[in-house]
């Protein structure tokens, strides 16, 4: 029962950052008024899974580490 929670924290997550990839992709003008071309938006996602993944692998590490201090 303990990992349900993390699991259903997992999927909201991935949800919010399907959501947010999904508007990267459609918007048309940032933010500071510069037009997104393809590549812009390319890179835009870049940043955003890198750190997408970089916090993914942040909390895999500690709930690794608290799994196995639990036993």
């Amino acid at each position: 029962m303990k990992g349900k929670g993390w699991r259903t924290f997992q999927i909201i997550q991935l949800v919010i950052f399907l959501c947010f990839s999904g508007f990267l992709f459609s918007r048309t003008v940032d933010g500071h008024g510069a037009v997104q071309t393809a590549e812009v938006r390319l890179i835009s996602f870049a940043i955003w899974a890198l750190f997408y993944i970089g916090l993914m692998a942040i909390e895999w590490l500690v709930y690794f580490i608290a799994r196995r201090c639990a036993k």
